[in-house]
């Protein structure tokens, strides 16, 4: 019975420290995880159309913000809408590839494409995009492969309050937590 009750503590005391150790050393621990494993640094999306941000981005040559139009002048980015798409997928003559065909039927028939968003912050977090482009800050700073894949990704290995926090500290930005968190 000794041995047991020693061999329970034992077990106790090794998982209260590995919580301690986990939640006092997260950051670096995910960055030193992600930077050995990037290929769990991100999770594929399923998305109504699959949008292939390498297309838009490289052939098209369109920049992030004519899409995501907010991004500029607003808190949020902001998920493009049927209006912006008809621009040049209002027929097939742009594309016969499936995808593209997708976002013609949506425009056709006026429908919104439902798309699922990606990131989302917590209420309290007060995430400036306008303040990043002005300060010339890549949109892949924060969301990574998404403009370098052709499925859409989203980035797990950052937008933690670690990550920005750092992020922060090497470009020697604001840390005081009202840059960040409203009251």
């Amino acid at each position: 019975m000794k041995r047991k009750l020693g061999l329970l503590f034992v077990l106790l005391t090794v998982c209260l420290f590995s919580i301690v150790a986990y939640h006092r050393f997260q950051a670096t621990t995910f960055r030193i995880f992600y930077s050995l494993f990037p290929i769990f640094s991100w999770v594929s999306v399923d998305q109504p159309v699959l949008f292939n941000h390498i297309h838009h981005k490289e052939v098209a040559k369109l920049h992030c913000t004519f899409c995501h139009r907010y991004a500029g002048t607003h808190r949020v980015a902001g998920i493009p809408n049927i209006e912006l798409c008809r621009i040049c997928h209002a027929t097939d003559a742009i594309s016969k590839k499936p995808e593209a065909l997708k976002v013609v039927r949506y425009v056709q028939e006026g429908r919104p494409i439902p798309w699922k968003r990606m990131y989302e912050l917590p209420p309290f977090v007060v995430f400036q995009h306008a303040v990043h482009i002005r300060k010339g800050i890549d949109c892949s700073i924060c969301h990574g492969l998404t403009g370098e894949k052709e499925r859409p990704l989203k980035m797990v290995d950052r937008n933690t309050m670690a990550w920005c926090v750092d992020c922060h500290k090497r470009q020697n930005a604001d840390t005081d937590c009202y840059a960040c968190h409203s009251n």
